[in-house]
């Protein structure tokens, strides 16, 4: 592609920056050069995009035919050369860039698991990931998402991608002396691409993505991939085959169909079957006003750049989905230092608040007579005031009691309505002291206690008489610790 129009991105007519909105840009501005690399199917794809300070524009992009994936030598030599020649024609640097690869080549799986264990959950899906996917721990990457279901659950997306897969891409890029700082799937970068255009990235987005042979069919939420499912293409041939399976990924993600902005996009370029007519398929022209690119870039439509600018936006530090499957350990330098955009705003901020600091101090003592002055006009007021407001503490403070007692008692009433078993009854219940005491019947006794227990609002359950035999009930009389 050739140099880039005049249209530079900003804010649609009629639209006004918000302070929030103002302060969430200044901490994106910076000076960067990002490469974006898809390798597809059939073809790679590169996009160069460049930020200067608020300003993010596609300088470059173009794809390049790649041999199949059974001639492994001559795909790996026409992948590095497509690099070397892109970076070379457009002096890109490729210093930061990221490797984009299709959703076949890694395994979504839904995890549900207890809030608890947020606490060392990468130690907890390592463990998982034997049971999910058919390669060993050791074989695999994996990132993942996650989304709180309630208190007590966590939802997690688990993302895995074979390091046999990584491996071939990444020796090809070395070979073209590229090392990415990520590795993200065609979805999640659309999804930035898609969150960049639309300026916001709250509202819940669904994304069909036709491949040679499968449909994808992601759900991104406040920013978060939550729903990945690859469908074979034969499965959703029809609108109506499409909508059945998109709702039930949305009734996965509680969502209702009105509330999810649906689109569409073809990553095959032909080669596969054609997507039923659902939701947005324009997903270029969504740049417009946004993304200052070359017309050839609006005009062209070729599909495998989408998911490549979608990378390069993640080069540049525009992304919005969190999702990394490179390790670590690999990840060169990815946050590393403070950009020469980042230095100058804080030298300029430094300034501002020198200059506004000076001034401020002149105004700050004026201030400080007049409030001393005030003060002692109104000290009598103030002494009667902070009387009042002793009484009042005073009578809350009595209300909070009441109030905890209440709520303690109603907590063992519901533990103990909970523990007690359906063939039991209370005839007398007395709290005193922390201490609670019990008369009544049950056909065990002794099984009465142990259930008492197992509770964590009891301890030290103990007959405070012996039980005696009426019928086939026990008659008892037991004690027990609250626990506080």
């Amino acid at each position: 592609m050739g140099r880039p129009s005049a249209r530079r991105p900003g804010r649609r007519e009629g639209e006004v920056v918000t302070l929030g909105e103002l302060t969430q840009r200044l901490s994106r501005a910076d000076f960067l050069d990002g490469l974006g690399i898809y390798v597809g199917t059939h073809e790679v794809a590169l996009a160069h995009v460049v930020k200067r300070f608020f300003t993010v524009a596609l300088r470059h992009a173009r794809t390049y035919p790649l041999p199949p994936a059974a001639h492994a030598a001559e795909r790996r030599q026409a992948l590095g050369q497509a690099v070397l020649a892109f970076a070379g024609e457009h002096h890109v640097d490729t210093r930061r860039a990221y490797l984009c690869l299709p959703r076949t080549a890694a395994a979504c799986n839904r995890v549900l698991l207890p809030a608890a264990a947020r606490e060392n959950l990468s130690q907890v899906l390592e463990y998982e990931i034997e049971h999910l996917v058919p390669l060993p721990r050791d074989q695999v990457y994996f990132d993942y998402s996650v989304r709180a279901l309630g208190e007590d659950r966590l939802e997690i997306l688990l993302m895995c991608i074979p390091r046999e897969v990584v491996r071939v891409h990444l020796e090809a890029l070395e070979d073209a002396f590229v090392r990415p700082r990520g590795i993200v799937l065609a979805s999640t970068a659309i999804a930035d691409y898609l969150a960049f255009c639309r300026g916001e990235t709250t509202a819940p987005i669904g994304l069909l993505i036709g491949g040679d042979e499968t449909v994808e069919l992601a759900l991104v939420k406040e920013g978060r991939l939550v729903a990945s499912q690859l469908v074979p293409a034969s499965r959703v041939a029809t609108p109506a085959d499409l909508s059945r399976s998109l709702a039930r990924q949305l009734a996965d993600g509680f969502l209702a169909p009105e509330d999810v902005q649906l689109y569409q996009w073809r990553l095959a370029n032909g080669a596969g079957p054609e997507l039923p007519l659902l939701g947005d398929g324009d997903l270029v022209a969504l740049a417009l006003g946004r993304l200052d690119a070359p017309r050839e870039f609006f005009e062209g439509r070729e599909p495998a750049l989408l998911p490549a600018v979608g990378a390069a936006l993640d080069a540049v530090r525009e992304g919005t989905v969190p999702v990394n499957l490179l390790p670590v350990e690999g990840r060169r330098g990815a946050d590393e230092g403070l950009s020469l955009a980042t230095v100058v705003l804080v030298a300029v901020l430094g300034v501002l608040l020198l200059v506004w600091g000076g001034s401020a101090l002149v105004k700050d003592e004026l201030n400080r007579r007049h409030v001393r002055d005030e003060l002692a006009r109104v000290e009598p007021q103030v002494k009667e005031v902070k009387a009042l407001q002793n009484e009042n503490d005073d009578l809350r403070r009595q209300l909070q009691i009441l109030s905890g007692e209440e709520k303690r008692v109603t907590a063992l009433l519901k533990e103990l309505s909970d523990v007690i078993p359906a063939d039991a009854y209370l005839t007398s219940m007395n709290l005193r002291g922390g201490r609670l005491t019990l008369d009544g019947m049950a056909r065990s006794a002794s099984d009465l206690i142990a259930q008492l227990e197992k509770s964590k609002h009891f301890k030290s359950v103990s007959f405070t008489s012996p039980t005696t035999r009426s019928g086939d009930k026990d008659r008892f009389s037991l004690t027990a610790e609250v626990v506080k």
